[in-house]
């Protein structure tokens, strides 16, 4: 403990021994510091950001729509619309056709966009940018993007379902058309229309004949028309059956169709905006405080390792 009570006492014996070493290395570490974090060597970033919640995503297995939208706005579609928009190459002065080029403006692009997931599940979006005002229209327009993006997503997908339904929906409306076809044959050669009520009506006819005595010509026409309904009629009143079962089946494939149809042709949008991006008015990059603080510490501490190692030499050697 003595020990090093005493190397602390020898320290601080140096420092106040080369104070104005350190004083001067100070103020030149201050100066430079000051005059190479300025606009002149380092450019001044202005930061936009938003907040956003995710909203008619729907996810995939077991993945949250906070974690969907994250990967989209990762996604390479998006990263290309503001690239191309803002035409990011130039803005960043990078050549994107020499080797590594688009690799520099990948990397350029996401140290100045990034995307944060919150503790409550929203993600915050942060762009810096030279310029205030095209920062917070990169933000708008990552946003958008993001809708265009999703949005075509469900649609692809809901595409997919419309297909399958159309399908179906022609499939019944074959089967109606086939049905209906030899409804109407049965209608046309052997008049039945209704079986039930008909083959009540019939039998009252024949009797009635049978007990009034009249012609023979009705009894004919009686007697051919109970014929067809005992050829045809147990054939019909299947074929109606069906038939009705085929339309309700038609009707709830159309419905079904209609809806999906429906949902393919809005125009959702799939974020609810918690914090809307301004233009800001206080740089946010280099903060030279914190870059002047950070060259002063280092130039002392180097100025301190280098009086301590003469010192040390010079106890050597003595």
């Amino acid at each position: 403990m003595q020990e090093y009570t005493q190397s602390n006492y020898h320290f601080l014996k140096l420092i106040l021994k080369w104070k104005f070493y350190f004083i001067i290395v100070s103020v030149v570490a201050i100066v430079f510091a000051s005059v190479f974090s300025s606009e002149w060597f380092i450019p001044a970033k202005y930061k936009s950001f938003a907040v956003v919640y995710p909203s008619n995503l729907t996810p995939y297995g077991d993945e949250s729509p906070t974690e969907q939208m994250m990967q989209l706005f990762g996604s390479a579609d998006i990263q290309n619309d503001v690239i191309k928009k803002f035409d990011l190459p130039k803005r960043y002065d990078i050549d994107t056709t020499a080797k590594a080029g688009m690799a520099a403006l990948i990397s350029t692009y996401e140290s100045n966009i990034t995307f944060n997931r919150t503790q409550f599940e929203s993600i915050e979006i942060k762009v810096l940018d030279t310029d205030p005002k095209v920062a917070c229209l990169m933000v708008n327009e990552i946003i958008n993007s993001l809708n265009r993006k999703a949005r075509k997503l469900q649609r692809d997908k809901t595409g997919e379902v419309l297909v399958v339904l159309a399908n179906q929906l022609k499939y019944k409306k074959q089967q109606l058309d086939s049905i209906s076809f030899k409804l109407l044959d049965l209608r046309t050669k052997y008049q039945i229309l209704d079986y039930s009520s008909q083959a009540k009506e019939v039998m009252k006819a024949y009797f009635k004949v049978l007990s009034g005595g009249k012609g023979s010509s009705n009894m004919k026409t009686i007697e051919e028309m109970m014929h067809h309904m005992e050829e045809k009629g147990g054939e019909y009143y299947e074929s109606m059956k069906l038939f009705n079962e085929l339309i309700k089946g038609y009707s709830r494939a159309r419905l079904d169709y209609d809806d999906v149809y429906k949902d393919m042709n809005k125009e959702l949008t799939y974020t609810n905006m918690v914090t809307y991006p301004t233009p800001s008015d206080k740089k946010a990059y280099p903060i030279r405080s914190l870059i002047v603080l950070v060259s002063v510490v280092s130039a002392n501490l180097f100025l301190f390792l280098i009086i301590v190692f003469l010192d040390t030499k010079r106890k050597v050697f003595q």
